[in-house]
């Protein structure tokens, strides 16, 4: 019998020492049924030697109901039976037991000393109750017949071992001391004093089924007694703690994360960047150089807006709508293939970037006054006057006449001016300059308006013949810048003149 204690303390030890983990489910299914085996060193009224006595197989045994109160306790309320017979020399008794006990269970699985979760679970067990004894037999040959009951107290330990989330085996060991049942006179040679009596070993192996509803909030098979993440959405595959998979570890679950095989951040929703520009890899098109978001990864070098591999001068700032080449004067001829790359602005220009010059003479059109015709830059792209152009308008001037004191042109002079106004149609890229003078006889005041009326007059018949009345400016200078003697009739007749002079304007 020593033998059998023995092993089963080192048994109990052995347990405790090779705890490991499984999912717990005490705090979801609060309830728990079991049923026992029992094995007892019941001696009766014989006293108290219950280790010296070899343990008989169980006639019925044990069942219990236990509630989880919290991760240390569990309350228990067992009712055992069991029939014990003795027989020896000085005495015999075929004996009933019915105990029930109320007990409180402590569990060394209760966060503070072993994990909730382990599979081995340690306890320690007591608690009060009642015994209800059938007696009868002899003892040193005095015969006893009886029914009583006895309050006593229940200590003892023992481990659960569990096997699913629902299914358990227990195993455990306790001492029944009764608190009331004394020796009731029955004396023999080696007992002469007063002793408790019924005080016993039992030990007990069953199953137990844990049982009760628990609530899931979320739905995901993991109660909110155990649910880490008691508010994943609905579908999401969760592990034991009921939070959602996680399969690259990233801190991104699956369900959220686009990159589920790869580790990658949070702020791409999952998915690596081996390049740290902020463009996931799966979207970057350049993954192995930092580069902008909005190139897609890719890099602006000179930060003109467009990405290098688009840029035709990666390295130097330039516009979009010439490939990120700039343009300095503005042209829409990128510099590298402007030969003119100083061209003013406005300027309409060729491709390769230079100013049209449609007469080929050296002036630019936006520059040339005679665009059409080649002329030296010295007289804004027009063909100078020839000599005798000029001298003709010097013999107009001359022979341009009018009546004594009146701005009326005479017959003479109006064939002069048809000369003119051909002149002037044949240069058309000329202005005409009309001065009129008038002799010194006279008041100054009149002789002014008289010059600028005849001044005027000429203007009038050169528009008669088709010159624009743009192209001619005529004013009157009064008797200033004489070239004739005014004391003689002949040199008054001189001053008394228009002058001519073409000029670009």
């Amino acid at each position: 019998m020593k033998k059998f204690y023995t092993r089963t303390s080192l048994l109990i030890l052995l347990a405790m020492l090779t705890t490991f983990h499984v999912n717990a489910q005490n705090a979801d299914e609060k309830w728990g049924l079991g049923i026992y085996a029992n094995f007892n060193s019941y001696k009766g009224d014989l006293g108290n030697g219950f280790w010296t006595i070899e343990p008989r197989f169980p006639v019925i045994g044990a069942a219990s109901l236990s509630r989880y109160l919290n991760s240390s306790f569990d309350a228990e309320f067992k009712l055992s039976v069991f029939n014990s017979k003795y027989k020896k020399e000085f005495a015999n008794f075929d004996d009933w037991l019915v105990n029930t006990n109320l007990n409180l269970r402590y569990k060394f699985n209760n966060g503070y000393i072993l994990d909730e979760d382990v599979r081995i679970s340690p306890f320690l067990v007591g608690g009060f109750g009642s015994s209800f004894v059938n007696a009868e037999g002899t003892a040193y040959g005095n015969y006893f017949d009886r029914d009583y009951i006895n309050l006593n107290f229940y200590y003892g330990a023992g481990i659960k071992f569990r096997i699913d989330e629902r299914w358990s085996i227990l195993l455990e060991t306790g001492i029944f001391y009764p608190l009331n049942d004394k020796y009731d006179g029955v004396k023999s040679k080696k007992r002469d004093t007063e002793m408790y009596h019924d005080k016993f070993m039992q030990n007990s192996i069953g199953v137990v089924y844990s049982f009760g509803a628990s609530s899931d909030s979320d739905g995901d098979g993991v109660s909110d007694n155990r649910d880490e993440c008691p508010n994943t959405p609905s579908g999401v595959q969760v592990d034991k703690n009921g939070c959602p998979i996680d399969t690259d570890g990233d801190g991104v679950p699956d369900y959220k994360d686009e990159c589920p095989m790869l580790a990658g951040s949070a702020l791409l929703n999952g998915c690596p960047d081996s390049d740290g520009d902020g463009v996931p890899d799966k979207d970057d098109k350049c993954p192995n150089v930092k580069g902008e978001v909005q190139f897609a990864g890719c890099p602006d070098t000179d930060g003109d807006g467009v990405p290098d591999a688009e840029d035709e001068c990666p390295d130097v700032k330039g516009l979009k709508s010439l490939n990120g080449c700039p343009d300095s004067d503005g042209d829409g001829v990128p510099d590298k293939d402007d030969q003119c790359p100083n061209t003013k602005p406005g300027y309409k220009v060729d491709a390769n970037g230079c100013a049209f010059d449609d007469d080929n003479d050296g002036v630019v059109n936006e520059e040339d006054k005679c665009p059409n015709v080649a002329g030296p830059a010295s007289n804004y792209g027009c063909p100078e006057i020839k000599a005798e152009v000029k001298k003709e308008l010097e013999f107009a001037a001359k022979n341009v006449h009018f009546a004594s004191g009146r701005d009326a042109l005479t017959a003479k002079s109006k064939k002069i001016l048809d000369e003119v106004a051909r002149i002037m149609n044949e240069h058309p890229a000329y202005s005409l300059k009309i001065a009129g003078y008038t002799d010194s006889q006279g008041k100054d005041e009149m002789n002014l308006k008289l010059s600028d009326k005849r001044a005027q007059a000429t203007k009038a018949y050169l528009i008669s013949k088709g010159i624009s009345s743009a192209k001619i400016d005529a004013k009157g200078f009064g008797e200033a810048n004489p070239i004739a003697d005014n004391t003689t009739a002949a040199g008054r007749a001189l001053n008394r003149r228009v002058e001519f002079e073409l000029n670009i304007k």
